[in-house]
C-alpha cells in the first residue's frame, strides 16, 4: 500500500485539476484539493450541483473548458453518463501528458470509453461516499482508496496519482494497488448482493419481531435505527469481523452469535452470490443497466413506491415523527 510517505505535493505542483461532476464525490474533492493548496475548476453542467459549488466558493466552468483548462482530469459523474460526456467534452482536450483519472472502474471494465494513447490514465477509487471523505479530512484522517495506473506514457503517472491522493487525504489511510476489472467487480458485487443481503435481513428481523407481538418502534430502534449496530459495523473495519463480538459483546451476546453462525445463509444465498458475480463479469448487468437507463429507470420508481409503504418505513417515519415532538 501507498502512504503519505509514497507521495509528494511536488509532483502534480503547478497543475490545474479538473473535477467533472459537483455531486456525492466532487463536491469532496474539490474542497479537499483546494484545501491542500491544488489548483481547481470545477467542470459542470447548468444545474443544482453547479448552483451548489457557487455556493461553496467555486467558479464552475462548461465541462469542455474546465477538461482544456486542466492538466488533470477527474471525472466524477454517473457511470452512465461517462460514454456521452467523455466523447463530446473531454476526449478532444486530453493533450499529451495530460492525465485522466476514474473513481470507478466501470467506464474501462465494460469499454465504455476509449483513451488516446498520448495521455496518461489512471483509477483512483476511493472506498468511502463524499461526506465521510470530507470529514475525515478535516479531522486530519483520510479514506481507503485503490489505485490502477492504467496507462503511463508519460512515465509519471503513478507519481502524479499519489499526488492527488495525498491532496485528497487518501494516504493518510492508505492506497492499495487493485486493478480496474477488479475494483469494477467488488464495487458492482457489493452493491448487488452484500447492501441488498444486509437490507433484507434487517427487514426481515423486524418483520419477525413485531409479528411475534413486539412493539414496532422499538423493535426498529433495536434492529438498526439506534446506531448500535452501525457502531459495531464502524468497528468492525479496525477491530476485525468476529473480533468486534469478543471485545464488544457481552457473554449473552457471544453465546447467541455462536449458536446460530454460519446457519442461517445455507448454500442457496451463496449460490446466488455466485450468480450475481458471474451476471457482473460476463457483461450481463451492464445490458440491464443500459436497458434501465434508456427507459428512464421506470424499476426505481416501482422500488421506491414499494419501500416508501412497507411497514419498516412507516414505522421509521412514525419514530421521527416521535423524535420531533420531544
Amino acid at each position: 500500500m501507498y502512504f503519505e510517505k509514497d507521495a509528494s505535493p511536488s509532483d502534480i505542483e503547478g497543475e490545474t485539476v479538473a473535477v467533472i461532476g459537483y455531486g456525492i464525490q466532487g463536491k469532496a474533492f474539490a474542497a479537499n484539493l483546494r484545501d491542500s493548496g491544488v489548483r481547481v475548476v470545477v467542470g459542470n453542467r447548468d444545474d443544482e450541483y453547479r448552483d451548489a459549488a457557487l455556493a461553496d466558493g467555486f467558479d464552475p466552468r462548461p465541462i469542455a473548458e474546465a477538461a482544456r483548462q486542466a492538466s488533470i482530469i477527474i471525472l466524477l459523474i454517473p457511470d452512465e453518463a461517462h460514454a456521452e460526456v467523455y466523447d463530446s467534452q473531454i476526449a478532444p482536450h486530453l493533450a499529451e501528458g495530460d492525465l485522466f483519472v476514474l473513481a470507478h472502474g466501470f467506464s474501462l471494465r465494460y469499454r465504455r470509453i476509449e483513451l488516446p494513447a498520448h495521455a496518461d490514465a489512471a483509477l483512483l477509487a476511493p472506498k468511502m461516499f463524499g461526506k465521510p471523505i470530507r470529514a475525515r479530512y478535516l479531522e486530519g484522517s483520510g479514506a481507503l482508496a485503490f489505485v490502477d495506473v492504467v496507462q503511463d506514457p508519460s512515465g509519471r503517472a503513478l507519481r502524479r496519482v499519489l499526488g492527488i491522493a495525498q491532496a485528497l487525504g487518501f494516504t493518510r489511510f492508505g492506497v492499495m494497488p487493485v486493478s480496474v476489472a477488479t475494483e469494477t467487480e467488488l464495487d458492482l458485487f457489493q452493491e448487488q448482493f452484500l447492501t441488498p443481503l444486509l437490507l433484507d435481513a434487517f427487514r426481515v428481523a423486524f418483520e419477525v419481531l413485531v409479528e411475534g407481538g413486539c412493539d414496532p418502534v422499538a423493535s426498529l430502534l433495536d434492529m438498526y435505527a439506534s446506531g448500535e449496530m452501525a457502531e459495531m459495523l464502524v468497528e468492525c473495519a479496525s477491530a476485525g469481523l468476529y473480533e468486534v463480538v469478543e471485545q464488544q459483546g457481552s457473554p449473552t451476546c457471544r453465546v447467541g452469535v455462536q449458536r446460530y453462525l454460519g446457519t442461517l445463509l445455507g448454500d442457496e444465498v451463496k449460490a446466488s452470490g455466485r450468480r450475481i458475480l458471474a451476471d457482473i463479469r460476463d457483461g450481463g448487468f451492464v445490458e440491464s443497466l443500459s436497458a434501465e437507463a434508456a427507459s428512464g429507470y421506470p424499476s426505481l420508481d416501482a422500488y421506491k413506491a414499494a419501500y416508501l409503504a412497507s411497514d419498516v418505513t412507516r414505522t421509521h417515519d412514525r419514530y421521527r415523527t416521535i423524535v420531533s415532538a420531544g
